[in-house]
């Protein structure tokens, strides 16, 4: 078959180069151009033109942002999921902020040298007594009661006409100080209840060790004990905080406090915390509770919902069981320091 003149073979490609301009310009005049879907991630695209012959668009018209199909790789699309509930954990507190008080016993107490984890702060004792707004050291009456930080004694007597706490009588025989020593400009207090003698007057001002009172049971108690509140702010029963976060920790200990919470990063009330030493991970050391979910006040900076006090060195396990779900935690306690954890049990 003869090849046809060349001359004819440029016309005819000249004359379908201007048909297929015309087509062009008469589809970009008349049509919306279809828009692809963005690509996440890309904030702007360089259009491709498709490849034709010879065909080179006008230098004044600007291609729509529309990407074009090519063969160059683009980010590809990451799949959205449904978001999983997360919970902020808080920055500890520095240890050193407010670890400020020194024993309120003896050396060498006859009975508890470290506040009772049976019946800690925040907790109901399961339902059985008012909440607890302090600790308590069980020890036999007449133990002497020291004061653990420089302070001027406010109260010091009874409360059987003015109600200190819940209501008249409730702590018995009490001594309250407020300390030198300020936290972030507001004033501490501390509050030594159910004693069988008080060994102060108001106005005097006391150093760490001189001896405030002795234990007793005096008031709403069960048994002789000494009953340690920290109200910070203002003298009063719904200001407390947990006395072990301003406990000082012996040599070589440390405290561990934390959250229970759920997947919503709600509190779990009075549930049961237990801890266990790594090196034995089947056979639990300690336990405490969470806090109720009314009327006491977790640290300003921690938030925590539970506190142990004086634990030594080392690595732990923290455990949480609720309605047949476990969470096991671990944590590091390093001396005069909080270590903090938190446990989330999902639904």
């Amino acid at each position: 078959m003869s090849e046809a003149p060349t001359t004819t073979r440029g016309v005819s490609a000249g004359a379908l180069i201007l048909v297929a301009g015309v087509v062009v310009l008469l589809a970009l005049a008349g049509t919306a151009i279809p828009a692809y879907p963005q690509v996440l991630g890309t904030a702007t695209f360089t259009s491709t033109p498709t490849p034709t012959p010879t065909f080179t668009p006008t230098p004044t018209w600007t291609p729509s942002p529309t990407p074009l199909p090519t063969s160059t790789p683009t980010p590809s699309r990451t799949p959205i999921s449904a978001p999983t509930p997360t919970v902020a954990t808080p920055t500890p507190a520095p240890a050193a902020s407010h670890l400020w008080l020194e024993f309120p016993l003896p050396a060498v107490p006859e009975g508890d040298r470290y506040p009772s984890t049976y019946f800690p702060y925040g907790s109901t004792g399961g339902g059985r007594y008012h909440l607890h707004h302090g600790v308590d050291y069980m020890n036999p009456a007449g133990t002497p009661v020291l004061a653990p930080a420089a302070g001027t004694i406010l109260v010091a007597g009874n409360d059987r006409e003015i109600v200190y706490g819940v209501k008249p009588n409730f702590y018995g025989n009490l001594v309250i100080t407020e300390l030198d020593q300020r936290f972030q400009g507001q004033p501490v207090y501390l509050l030594f209840g159910h004693l069988s003698e008080v060994s102060v007057k108001v106005g005097q001002h006391v150093e760490v060790g001189e001896m405030i009172g002795r234990v007793g049971m005096t008031g709403v108690a069960i048994g002789n004990h000494l009953h340690l509140e920290v109200r910070l702010g203002t003298n009063r029963y719904e200001n407390t905080r947990n006395p072990v976060l301003w406990l000082r920790p012996e040599p070589g200990q440390g405290i561990i406090a934390g959250r229970v919470v759920d997947a919503q990063g709600r509190p779990i009330p009075e549930t049961t915390v237990t801890f266990f030493r790594a090196s034995e991970p089947k056979t639990w050391w300690r336990q405490t509770l969470t806090y109720a979910d009314r009327e006491v006040n977790p640290d300003d900076q921690l938030g925590e919902n539970f506190a142990l006090g004086y634990v030594p060195a080392g690595d732990y396990l923290v455990k949480v069981k609720i309605g047949g779900k476990s969470v096991v935690k671990p944590v590091t306690v390093v001396p005069g320091e909080i270590a903090y954890v938190q446990l989330v049990v999902q639904e």
